[in-house]
This record gives structure tokens, sequence and C-alpha cells, in this order.
């Protein structure tokens, strides 16, 4: 094999080279986050250590290349080496781990302090093996290459840099889109590690006859370059290296930080934009390949770079605005499908490229031209690592200096900006250092030095981004700015995430993390509350419900801080500690006083920047009540907080009988995403009760070492909740205790029939599926369609769950609200115990309620039986299920006996005794007159045959009657339910089938 073919397949290698290192640094983000927490704070430990990897790797080959005689069989060992680690990464993680949460964190971190050395170092040193490693492949291959062939080694150094780079592209899209989704991380990691171990393989065969010196006399020097010897110059390109290094980092830091409000913050938005970031490097390393032996001076090419990439990086601000247009534009566009979610995509990839791709192709230029110079110097072969060395390490500065400096300084556009200015007045540096040593004056340099300083300070001066739109949430909205009415009276790019408040109307507030709401709450007197209201009082009170005499309570996640103020209503309560991760959040929800005073002034409260699971580990505490809310679980991060691993940790942190408080939303959610979630809390509370706090939200309450028990309504009396109760109308126990939708043993084997696997740390089904349920607005509607049941079957086979009348007014924000309500209405409407309203009458029901009442008093000859029939049953369906038994019966008693009703048919006179039996959840008569009316009403579909229908096999499924309940689901039900007619009903059904045995129903009573 000739030399150039030798070349040729080393660019083949060294291109999956890049495959399977970005697929460990995309990994890698996903497990240091499980340890670290934020995803914000994984990516730039990941960041810092993978890229200062690179440089010490790239360092310590640059110290040696000169006397390696086969770098290529260096390189082979060091694949080798790097694979290995790849296959061990994922049991060597979660040993380490295991011990950091044990041992090294209680022991060496405070508990008061949101940083942890130890914390940090030991995920630091998990990854720095495998980093210095992959620093080291770069010069080795690049030595081996041009060992091999110098004929034209500006074009075959910078053809490294590309194919490595589009090796990297392709490693990220792989890894999120394709081998997590397939085979979770790690499955992902050991095919990297796989694809090492093979390259080892095959650079170790391609090692023979490499020459043992880089033929630095045969390449060709132009004149214009010719000063080898010029420490000076050297200095300064060693410099431009590691200042594009920063520069390029802080770009990337603040794009992925701009662009989350553009395309939402989930991880597959992450992994876009990163691969948008690193295409661009590498389609700059392509092009310049070949124009860099003929480039001449390559020094001044260089400074032009330089200059135009500090331009094209300010500029990306008014692309940046123009970015919230066009993705309003897409989602208006084309529907919430799948083909549509393949266009969001498609759309986010072009709104990345369009905002980095300048920019980032003329950063893939000035590494090849830096080492291409220095290769011509006395630096000669070290050249190849030191640059490399240089860039990583200011890169790493550039992390640190955008994410703990220059963005809670700047914001955003600041730091942006601050990156360009260092890019042009590199430039303008460059070409002035250029003509002074030409011997020339300054004055042949100006013209492109000043344009380049010109357009910027242009650019930085004419454009800024509009706050309305960055809180617009327009990847979930569709529009590209707020509303008319609506201002940001708060806004703050932190640390982790862009903070806004949005005032509406002059009536209530909302508290938005990167353009998402987090909570809201009415702020005007007298106003209706918002929804979040609810969910948050409940999320504070319902654990207090069940553990009233709580002293200690933990919350996760601070949103506007009305939870922990509800937390600290009660009196027995002694400390409360709120953890929240980003400071802006804090400072934010200060707009929501006076109602979220408490948590801010009692001195009970005690709020803690941190992230929950390294807050836990060291701090040593054990709580009676833990409450979880933290942001959506698409958001990149926060999925963790929905695992089994995390739930079986919080378990360690409650004390015995402790209660948890989880919150979940039912929107922009499917049905097995969330089955996910529930599964993975029953690994370690195998019992809890479900509540809808509204319709699109649910809180699950669980208790160490038991079943939740009952809701205690005494809490309801604490004087701290009074205030806010008797604002959101729920001073009555029956509003809270009807919110109970059911507990997971008897929704568990209903769910089960969508297939789910528990959510797991390294197998990430909710991180992997919610970007695409939230771009669908997929919902989670059977819990609602069981509530809405025409038969109590909830309440059959959960014995938990009792319906409940609450004679105060309420504010009707669920569906069981609305139910019971209307319930209400038909019985006083039915039994006489309220006015008729005057016509048209308020509702349906009302009006349904009063022909029956009119047709049980005075029998009319225009309302035989068979015309009222479907009003019965749309009557039993809306009433039955949501009135208790002994309220229920009243109504088909006096039906039963009224002037009409003695005058029955006993055929007629079953179909009473059939709703009679569905109102005192009696299954054995259920079963036998619902049997007895289908069996002769044999092919007639209609609502009172799917009622009968529904009422006999629920009957005979509450009684254990499985093999006959499976008859008729299987062969019968065609001939009394249209078609597609109550899948969900149904599918309840059969699964407590499935689950055996009697339901609390069927008992005696």
């Amino acid at each position: 094999m000739n030399a150039r073919k030798k070349v040729e397949l080393l660019f083949l290698v060294f291109f999956v080279s890049g495959f399977s290192g970005l697929i460990y640094e995309s990994v890698w983000t996903h497990y240091v986050k499980l340890f670290l927490g934020h995803a914000s704070y994984a990516q730039t430990l990941v960041l810092v250590v993978f890229i200062g990897g690179l440089a010490l790797g790239a360092w310590l080959v640059s110290r040696a290349s000169e006397r390696m005689r086969n770098p290529l069989r260096v390189y082979a060992l060091v694949e080798a080496l790097t694979g290995v680690l790849g296959l061990l990464f994922h049991w060597i993680f979660t040993a380490a781990v295991d011990w950091g949460y044990a041992s090294l964190l209680p022991n060496a971190c405070e508990p008061s302090s949101a940083f942890c050395a130890a914390q940090w170092g030991l995920a630091a040193l998990l990854l720095a093996p495998q980093s210095i490693m992959l620093g080291a492949t770069f010069p080795l291959v690049t030595s081996a290459v041009l060992r091999l062939s110098n004929e034209q080694p500006g074009h075959d150094i910078a053809s490294l840099y590309f194919l490595n780079s589009l090796g990297a592209v392709l490693g990220v899209l792989a890894s999120a889109f394709l081998l997590i989704p397939t085979v979770g991380l790690p499955g992902t990691l050991q095919t990297a590690g796989i694809a090492n171990v093979s390259l080892a393989i095959a650079a170790y065969f391609l090692s023979k006859q490499v020459p043992a010196a880089l033929a630095i006399a045969e390449v060709p020097v132009p004149p214009a370059t010719a000063d080898r010897d010029n420490r000076r110059l050297i200095t300064i390109l060693l410099a431009t290296a590691f200042l594009t290094g920063l520069s390029s980092f802080i770009y990337e830091i603040v794009w992925i930080r701009m662009l989350s409000l553009v395309l939402g913050a989930s991880t597959h938005s992450f992994e876009i934009m990163l691969a948008s970031f690193i295409l661009g490097l590498a389609l700059g390393g392509l092009w310049v390949r070949r124009v860099i032996d003929d480039v001449g001076d390559s020094v001044r090419f260089l400074a032009i770079v330089q200059l135009v990439m500090g331009v094209a990086a300010a500029a990306t601000v008014p692309f940046y605005n123009g970015a919230f247009d066009l993705m309003a534009w897409m989602l208006s566009s084309v529907s919430r499908n799948s083909g549509g979610f393949v266009l969001f995509n498609l759309t986010s990839t072009t709104i990345a490229l369009v905002v980095m791709l300048p920019a980032t192709f003329c950063a893939g230029m000035t590494l090849p031209l830096i080492t291409y110079r220095l290769l011509r110097s006395s630096s000669g072969e070290k050249a190849l690592g030191l640059v490399y060395a240089v860039n990583t390490v200011g890169a790493i500065a550039g992390v640190i200096v955008a994410v703990h400096l220059l963005l809670g300084w700047l914001g955003l556009q600041g730091t942006l900006v601050a990156g360009a200015a260092v890019d042009v007045l590199l430039g303008v540096v460059l070409l002035l250092t250029l003509e002074r040593r030409a011997g020339k004056g300054p004055w042949s340099a100006i013209g492109p030095a000043l344009a380049g300083v010109v357009v910027l300070v242009a650019v930085a001066a004419s454009f800024d981004v509009d706050p309305r739109r960055v809180a617009s949430g327009v990847f979930r909205t569709g529009n590209a700015r707020l509303g008319p009415g609506n201002f940001v009276v708060y806004h703050r790019d932190g640390k982790t995430a862009t903070v806004d408040v949005v005032e509406s109307e002059g009536t209530f507030r909302a508290i938005r993390t990167n353009g998402k709401s987090d909570a809201s709450i009415t702020m005007k007197a007298g106003g209706s509350p918002s929804r979040d209201e609810f969910t948050m009082a409940l999320l504070g009170m319902l654990p207090l419900g069940h553990k009233p005499d709580a002293k200690t309570a933990a919350i996760i996640g601070f949103g506007s801080g009305m939870s922990t103020t509800v937390m600290l209503g009660s009196p027995a309560i002694q400390r409360v500690d709120t953890i929240e991760i980003e400071p802006a959040m804090i400072e934010g929800a200060k707009l929501f006083r006076p109602y979220v005073d408490r948590a801010f002034d009692d001195p009970r409260s005690r709020v803690v920047i941190d992230d929950a699971k390294s807050f836990f580990a060291r701090g040593r505490e054990r709580y009676d009540i833990i409450v979880s809310e933290p942001s959506n679980p698409w958001v990149s991060g926060v999925s963790s907080l929905f695992t089994e691993e995390f739930y079986r940790r919080l378990s360690t942190y409650l004390n015995e009988g402790g209660v948890l408080s989880q919150w979940l939303h039912t929107y922009e959610m499917d049905t097995q995403t969330l089955a996910s979630i529930m599964a993975a809390v029953s690994k370690t509370f195998p019992e809890f009760v479900i509540y809808s706090s509204i319709d699109s939200d649910i809180i699950l309450v669980a208790r160490k070492g038991g079943p939740p028990g009952a809701f205690d309504a005494s809490v309801m009396k604490f004087p701290g909740l009074a205030p806010l109760l008797t604002k959101l109308k729920m001073t009555e126990p029956e509003v809270v205790r009807r919110r109970a939708v059911g507990h997971w043993s008897s929704l568990q084997p209903f769910v089960a029939t969508y297939g789910f696997t528990p959510n797991s740390d390294y197998f990430p089904l909710v991180d992997q599926r919610t970007s695409k349920t939230r771009f669908t607005q997929a919902r989670v509607e059977e819990l609602t369609q069981l509530q809405a049941s025409a038969l109590p079957l909830l309440e059959m086979f959960d014995d938990g769950v009792k319906p409940e009348v609450s004679s105060g007014e309420i504010y009707p924000v669920t569906y069981i609200d609305h139910a019971s309500n209307d319930a209400v209405l038909i019985r006083d409407t039915i039994l006489g115990l309220r006015k008729a309203g005057p016509a048209p009458f308020g509702s349906p029901s009302e009006l349904n309620a009063s022909i029956v009442r009119h047709w049980a008093m005075d029998c009319p000859a225009d309302l035989p039986f068979e015309r009222v029939l479907p009003i019965f049953t749309n009557l039993a369906d809306r009433m039955n299920p949501h009135l208790p038994p002994d309220e229920a019966i009243k109504v088909w008693a006096w039906l039963d006996t009224s002037r009409c009703g003695k005058k029955l048919t006993d055929a007629q006179r079953q179909w009473m005794l059939l709703f009679g039996a569905v109102a005192m959840r009696d299954a054995r008569q259920m079963a036998t007159t619902g049997t007895a009316l289908i069996e002769g009403l044999k092919n007639e579909r209609t609502d009172a045959t799917e009622y009968a229908f529904l009422a006999s096999i629920a009957g005979l499924a509450c009684q254990g009657d499985g093999a006959r309940t499976k008859e008729l689901l299987l062969t019968s039900y065609q001939y009394w339910l249209r078609k597609d007619a109550r899948p969900t009903e149904l599918r309840f059904v059969a699964s407590q089938v499935r689950r055996g045995g009697v339901c609390p129903a069927a008992k005696p009573r």
C-alpha cells in the first residue's frame, strides 16, 4: 500500500474517531447531570473537562512528538485504551456516584454551600482519562499523515480538522436521535467504545513503515512567511489560538442559551445546537483546505478571518430576533403530528445554522491556518499538539468567563458582543503586527481593521434582543412575541436560565423560565385565581393533610414561592427548606409579594441555591414531607427528577412515615410517558394516591413505609391557610377529597395496558419522548375520561375514592367540580329542592331534569317512557357517579314511587332498577339487571344499551366473574355498543379482570 493510500485511510479513521469522541461528550452530559443536577452545570463541567483533557493530551504529545518513532502505533494504543474505558464507563460511573452519594458528599461537602469541590472533582475525574486520550489523537494522526506524505501539508491538516468535525456532528445526532432512544446511555457508550477498539486495530495495521521523523526541510516555505525563528510571531499566533478558542466558546454558551428560547430547552434542541456549531467548524476546515497551500501570507489571511468572525458573531443578534418570527411561522403552518415534528426539528436546525454558521465557519479556518504557519516556524512538529492545546485552554477560559462572569454582568447580548470584540480586536492586532514586521506603517492595515471595528460597534449599538420575544415561549405558543396587554416586569439572564416575570392586563403575573411559564398568581384583589394557584396550594396542603403533625419539609423548585408559603401555614412545621438551582428565580418571585411573603420572611423558611439531588446527598437531613415541583420533564436535565433512581434516593431523605407530594402534568404528555413516571415512583412507593388539582395537573401523594392514608381535613382550619383557601374557595373538605382520582393499585392494571417501562436515569424514556409530545400537544385524557364515565368505575374498583358533595360555592377548575355541581343540580331539580330557572334553562342538565320531573308528576301523553328513556340515561350518566349512594338513590326512589313511575311495566321498571343499582354501586344487581336488559335488546345500539352493557360487565368484573366478563367483551359487545364507543371504560374494566379479585363495591354493605 503506497503512502498516499494510507493517508486517505487515516482520513477515514479520524472521521470515525470524531464520531465516537462526540458521542462521549454528548452522553457524558447526560451522566454528569445525574450527579451535578442541572443540565447547564453538567454542560459546563463536561465542556471544561472534555476540552481541558483535549488540551492536556495534545500538549503531552507536543512534548514528545519529535521523539516518537511511530506516532500511528501510539495512536492505536490510545484508541484502544479509550475504547476499553468507554466499554467500562457505565459501571465505573455508577459505582463512583453511589459511593459519592453515600460517603463523599455527606463528609466532604458543606450543606450550606451550593458548590462542593469534591463533588465536581469526582465528576471531572471520571471524564478526564478519556478526554486526555482523545486530545492526543489529533496531533498523533496529523504527525503520522505528514510523515507519510508532505506534498500538501496545509490541505491535509485542514482535511483532518474537517473530517474529525464532520464525524463529531454525526456522533452528536446519532447519540441523540438514534442510539440513546434505542440502547440507552450504557449501550450508546459501548457503541463508541467498540468503534474506538476497531479504530485501534485498523491503526495498528496501518502503522507499519511510518517514517521516524517529519521531513520539515522538504516542505516548501512561501517567501512571505519565511521568518522561521521569530519567537514574537510564535507567541502572537499561540495567543491567537488561545483567544479564538475563548471567543468561540463564549459564542457557543451564549448561542445555546439564546436559541433555547426559540427552540425550547430540551435535550434534542441542545444536541441540534451542538451539531450545528461543530458543523460550522467542519465546513470552515473543508473550505480552507482548498486554499491554505496557496493563500500566500497566511497570517494576514488569518487576521481577516478573525475580523469577519467577530462581525459575523455580533450580526447574529438581528438574525436572532428574526428567528422567533420564523419559528412562529413554521408552527402556524404545520400540523402538530409526527410529520410536523420532523419539520420542527428541520426548522430548528435551520435556525441554529443561520445563527451559528457564519462565525463558526470562520472559526473552523483558524486552527488549520495557525498550525500550518507554526509548522514552518522553529516549533516544527511540536506545533501540531501545541496549537491544539493552547486553543482548548482558551476554550476552557471562554466557558468559565461566560458562565460565571459575563452572563451575570452583561446578559446574553452583552456577552455575545464581548466575545465578538475579542475576535475583532484580535484581527486588528494581527494586522498591525504584520505591517510592523514588514517594516510598513499601520496605514495599509487601517482599512480592514477600521471596517471591522465600525461594523461591530454599529451592530452592537443598533440592535437589541427584544424581551417581549424572549419571554414569548414561541416554541410552545407559536407567538413570536407577547400579546398586547402583556408586559415584562422582570428580566434576567441567570447562570442556568433566562427568567422573566410577565404581567398580563395588570391582573396576574407569571414567572417564566426560558420562555416557559412555571407559575402564575392573580395579583389583583378580588380577581379570580389563576389555575396554577390551585395546583401550588394543593401541592403544599395535600401532604399536610396526609401528615398533619409534620415538623420538617423540603420543596424542590421555588417557582412563585406559593407552595413554600402554604407549607409554612402549618403551625406544626418548624423548618421548610426550598431548593432552587437558579438565583434569578428567587429574585423574580419577589414580585409575587404579598401572596408569598412567608416564603421570604418567615424565620422557618430557608431558601437554598443548589441542585436538589446534591443538596439532599450532602445535607444529611431527613424530612417529614418532600414536595417535588420542578420544571416540566421535557426541559433538559429535569427528567432526571422523575426517575426510579431519584425516587429511591429521595426515600432515604424521608423519615419513616414521611410523605412525598409529586407534581405532574397531563398536557404535552402522552399516556405511556406519564405511566413511565408513575411506574418509576411505584418502584419505591408502591402505594400512592393520585389527585387532580386542575384538569391538566395531577399530584401524587405517597408515604414511606405504607399507604398514604386518608386526607385529614383539619389542616384546612389552620389560620395560616385561611386567606389563600378563601381566595380559592376551597374551604370545604369535600372540595379537596373529591379530587382523589384513585390509588395506583387500582389504576396500575389499566395503565399497564398502554405498555411502558419505568423511567430511568440510564434509559431516559421521558427525556427522549417529551420533546415530541410537547410539540404534538399530546394530552393524557384517560384519567379525566374515567372520572367522566357513565358509571362510578373508579369508586367501584378503588375503596379509597368516594364522591363528595360540597354545600359551599366553588371555582369549577376541574371536570370533577363541574360534574359534582351538575349532579347536585339534577338531584335538586328532580326532587323539587330548587326552583327551575327561567327559560332558556341554565344548562342542558337542568332542562332534562325538569322534563323528567314533569314526566314523573304529570304523565303527559306526549312523553311516553320510550321517549324519556334517553333522558333518564343521560341524567343517570351525569348524576350517579358524582353523588354519594344515599343521595343518588333518593332520585330513583322518588321517581319509582311517583305518579308516572307507578304505571311502569315490568320491562320498563327494569331500567329504573338498573339506574338505582348503579346509584347504590350494587354490583350484583348491575350484572343481573344489565345482562337481562341487553339480552332482550340485541343489535340495538343506543345510549341506553351502551349504559346497560357497561353496567353488566362492570358488575360481573366487580364480582370476580372474569370468564363471563371476557365473553361479553370479546364476543358480544358489538351487539350493544356503537363503533369506537367508550374505549377507555372498556379498557379499564378489562384491566380489572386481569387484576383479579373482588372489588370493594361487591362486598356486603
